[in-house]
C-alpha cells in the first residue's frame, strides 16, 4: 500500500463547493481542517461529507466564525473517506473564509 500526503485548499463562497475528493481505488484519512475568517466581519461555516450526489453528513452547523479567527472542525479526530467521497463547504459571506484540508491518502 503506498501512502501519500496531500493538501486541498479552497477560498468558500455562498455555495457549496466541492473542496477535496478521493480518487478511485483510495480511501483518505482527513488529519486536519482548518478554516480561517479572511474577512471584515463574522461569518458562518459549514462542511459536509459524504458520496457525490447523494445524502451528506455535516459536521458544524453554521458554525460563526468571528473576524480574523480560525478554528479546526476536527479538534484532534481523524475524518475516514472512501473512494468518490466528497468534502463540500459554504461560507456566509463570498470570499470571506479560507479553508484548508491535510489528509493521508491510501491506495
Amino acid at each position: 500500500m503506498a501512502e501519500v500526503y496531500q493538501r486541498a485548499q479552497a477560498e468558500l463562497t455562498t455555495s457549496f463547493a466541492t473542496v477535496y475528493t478521493v480518487p478511485g481505488a483510495t480511501s483518505s484519512v482527513v488529519i486536519g481542517c482548518r478554516i480561517s475568517n479572511i474577512g471584515s466581519s463574522s461569518v458562518n461555516v459549514e462542511i459536509k461529507v459524504g458520496a457525490s450526489g447523494s445524502t451528506k453528513r455535516i459536521i458544524g452547523v453554521a458554525t460563526p466564525l468571528p473576524v480574523g479567527s480560525s478554528l479546526s472542525a476536527l479538534s484532534g479526530d481523524k475524518l475516514i473517506l472512501e473512494a468518490g467521497e466528497i468534502v463540500e463547504a459554504i461560507c456566509s459571506s463570498a470570499n470571506s473564509a479560507d479553508l484548508i484540508i491535510s489528509v493521508l491518502e491510501i491506495t
